[in-house]
């Protein structure tokens, strides 16, 4: 029997959460062997990376830029799809083209636009509100990663069917550092001895000014760390930039390797996240995987990511912050145990189930 021919795609190019889900994705369902896999990508040099030899078609459709993004999924996607003619075509990016000949999966990965609808542009909220509330009606099978984004979908965009499949992100595990080279790119990369961490794009749900002022709070009462904010510049950045110009409290590191980036992870004293929306949380993912103490928002999906093994934040001011970073800080204890947990909590996050998830997803939309 010939096995479900499934076209994915991918903006393996671009950065941030949902691109690491795609590329991690294809490589998982590749490797089940239960699947024909066509792989839509604008970087196939990139996402051949994360195949590992696998055996699949990987078909290169360039886009120049994000500008290019209407035209490469309503135009180059669907004239794809017709020469391949897939039993289900999934997107791995809350949208579907139009003039879809087959079954449609879509994983819609988050709904701040909603949810926290101040910290986008107008123009962005209004598209992927569009997008979101096209792809929802369309697609056979909708995916999402946590029971926080299900519910938000069945609220913003309630579609009468039972068609959404909660399927968890993988989270990689920590990776090795070796204690020399780790020291070197400390060096390079500016790192202070004590640091707090936050790390994703640097866009105003993030909070990423709270965490500044909180840190700022502390060293004003004696400590020693600062805040290492790794990530690019988004929209709506203005409060947090005005906060890493301010003084001397922050290091902004814009661009790092996934080794250089492993480094931040092992040499914090903390992570932590105060965000107002997360579908997943990558970043809290890695921090927890990489056994770092880990301060996170009581909201969205963040609790359902990190269960115990993470300070809650039971509000979003810099006050509260302080306090409780400070109280993990000055905790040693509570460090070694909030690592330990979190190590453990990510270690039940794989791949391999989320492959197998969206498997289950797949035969739904093919009835």
């Amino acid at each position: 029997m010939a096995l479900p021919h499934v076209a994915i795609a991918v903006l393996s190019g671009t950065t941030g959460g949902p691109a690491t889900y795609g590329r991690k994705l294809v490589g998982a369902l590749a490797r089940t062997g239960e699947v024909r896999l066509s792989i839509l990508t604008d970087r196939a040099d990139l996402l051949a990376r994360d195949l590992g030899g696998a055996s699949v078609d990987l078909i290169d459709l360039p886009m120049r830029g994000g500008i290019d993004r209407l035209r490469w999924q309503h135009r180059a996607v669907p004239r794809a799809l017709r020469e391949l003619a897939p039993d289900v075509y999934h997107d791995t990016k809350n949208a579907l083209p139009r003039r879809l000949r087959c079954p449609a999966a879509v994983t819609v990965h988050d709904l701040a636009y909603c949810t926290v609808p101040e910290t986008f542009g107008l123009a962005s909220r209004m598209f992927l509100r569009m997008a979101t509330r096209d792809a929802a009606r369309r697609a056979k099978a909708i995916i999402v990663p946590s029971r926080s984004t299900a519910a938000d979908l069945g609220r913003f965009y309630p579609t009468g069917h039972d068609n959404t499949f909660v399927v968890p992100h993988g989270i990689d595990a920590a990776r090795d550092v070796d204690p020399l080279l780790a020291t070197d790119a400390a060096k390079r990369l500016g790192l202070p001895e004590h640091y707090v961490l936050h790390v994703g794009t640097i866009q105003a749900r993030k909070n990423v000014d709270l965490v500044i002022q909180a840190v700022r709070k502390l060293r004003s009462s004696g400590s020693p760390h600062r805040a290492v904010i790794v990530g690019r510049r988004g929209w709506l950045s203005q409060r947090a930039f005005a906060e890493i110009k301010r003084d001397d409290t922050a290091h902004w590191i814009e661009h790092v390797t996934d080794a250089d980036l492993a480094v931040c992870y092992q040499r914090a004293a903390a992570f932590v996240s105060p965000s107002a929306y997360e579908g997943f949380g990558f970043a809290v993912a890695d921090a927890l995987a990489a056994g770092v103490p880990t301060v996170v928002a009581d909201i969205s999906s963040l609790p359902e990511l990190c269960g115990e093994a993470a300070e809650l934040l039971p509000d979003l001011r810099s006050d509260t912050i302080a306090e409780v970073l400070g109280g993990l800080l000055g905790d040693p204890a509570r460090r070694q145990r909030l690592a330990q947990l979190g190590e453990a909590r990510a270690a039940g996050f794989t791949w391999e189930a989320c492959a197998d998830g969206h498997l289950r997803a797949y035969a739904a939309a093919r009835g």
